[in-house]
């Protein structure tokens, strides 16, 4: 008995001299690893880097466009890791929380939007990233959004949080990876101005922007000056091929398949291809569309640079279908321009477009004062209640429906300014 017990103790104390020494081995090959990957990343730079026996806190920053982030991470090396739902077993543990202290301009302007002003210190960050490499060729990094109650005034926001989890082995190949995003409401006043059920979502991306995304809304509900707004089972989709260096080949894919509005429109499907487009045009236009507020964006810096599209819209109402089908080659605005030339950007694109709807759709629809005027010129062409019109564009020599057509009379038409 007393040899068992002298066994027990022993191995006891083997154990817990093993979790005390491992750190102290693994730390330095940790930090060499670390320092390796990091050297790798153009837009990464470590700005401090303090290692303790049992881990290491990291200040990095993050270079963007208009400036860097600064982010720091408190590490733990293994084998024993004390992580945000409990021990585990594995190699490194670490989290990541902005310092505030030092935001790109645009992150902040969206980050504080939503959460307030926020602070210089991390327990202010509105983000947390864990990452956790496990003993079973895992690696496992989840970003957690922090909820958000807030009042301002007649102003309300609440967000129960957002958890996205990214899992790959230790060559970086994705495995299962996965998005949850909590009930979302924005009151104004004592009427819901914003209302998003809980969401999920699935997706496979590598590094290099290609993969699959898949999106999933249960329920989407508006309410503005133009009415309510409902929409349920909304699904989006995105596919990113690497079809050269740099380069993507895009695909997505957006269908409202039900929608309840004070407009006649009952469903859209949205599809959208771009057959090659490097890595700085495609982060020019998520940057100078999505990450820059609405009233801050200039639509001349927006068209740049190039961009070569094709599109098709089918839109369901109670009038009757609309669809839209264009496919542009755009070359990016041109630096040299004659003077009084308003419609030079003309001569740097190529496309065409084909419209096909039921009269009564677009006679009914906000396009009403253009489509009258189309149809007056002979542009909307009436057939059996059906509305056709063929563009095509050749470096400023423009064809409406087979016939030569000067681009300014076309663009007056269009704006309804005959």
């Amino acid at each position: 008995m007393k040899a068992l017990r002298f066994l027990l103790i022993s191995l006891t104390a083997l154990l817990l001299l093993a979790a005390l020494v491992a750190p102290g081995l693994i730390g330095p090959r940790v930090e060499e690893t670390l320092q390796q990957e990091l050297a790798n990343q153009p837009n990464v730079e470590v700005t401090g880097y303090q290692r303790s026996w049992f881990g290491a806190e990291v200040v990095t920053q993050l270079k963007g466009k208009d400036g860097a982030t600064e982010v720091l991470s408190e590490i733990q090396h293994g084998p024993v890791l004390f992580t945000e739902s409990g021990p585990r077993i594995g190699v490194i543990y670490s989290k990541t929380r902005l310092s505030g202290q030092q935001l790109e301009p645009a992150l902040r302007h969206q980050l504080e939007a939503y959460y307030g002003p926020i602070g210089t210190g991390v327990e202010h960050s509105p983000l947390l990233l864990e990452t956790l490499v496990a003993t079973d060729n895992r690696v496992i990094n989840t970003l957690h959004l922090l909820p958000i109650d807030r009042n301002e005034g007649d102003q309300g926001l609440r967000f129960k949080g957002a958890e996205i989890q990214l899992v790959t082995d230790y060559q970086g190949q994705q495995q299962d990876s996965r998005f949850e995003l909590g009930e979302f409401v924005r009151m104004d006043g004592h009427r819901e101005a914003l209302y998003l059920q809980s969401a999920t979502g699935d997706f496979k991306l590598d590094g290099d922007g290609a993969g699959t995304l898949q999106v999933s809304l249960p329920l989407v509900r508006a309410n503005n000056d133009s009415g309510p707004l409902e929409l349920r089972d909304v699904t989006a989709d995105y596919t990113g091929e690497l079809v050269a260096a740099r380069t993507l080949k895009v695909q997505t894919n957006i269908t409202l398949p039900e929608i309840q509005s004070a407009t006649p429109a009952s469903s859209l499907t949205q599809q959208l291809n771009l057959p090659a487009i490097g890595y700085d045009d495609l982060h020019h236009y998520l940057y100078t569309l999505l990450l820059t507020p609405s009233a801050e964006r200039s639509w001349p810096q927006v068209f740049d640079r190039p961009l070569k599209m094709q599109q098709q819209l089918d839109i369901e109402t109670a009038n009757g279908p609309v669809q839209l089908q264009m496919d542009v080659d755009w070359q990016g605005m041109p630096r040299k321009r004659q003077a009084n030339d308003k419609l030079f950007w003309m001569d740097a694109l190529n496309g065409e477009a084909n419209i096909n709807a039921a009269e009564q759709a677009l006679m009914q629809s906000p396009a009403i004062m253009q489509a009258h005027t189309l149809k007056q010129y002979g542009l909307l062409i009436e057939n059996n209640g059906e509305l056709t019109m063929h563009v095509q564009l050749d470096r400023g020599n423009l064809v409406v429906n087979g016939q030569p057509l000067p681009a300014d009379l076309f663009m007056l038409a269009m704006l309804g300014s005959f």
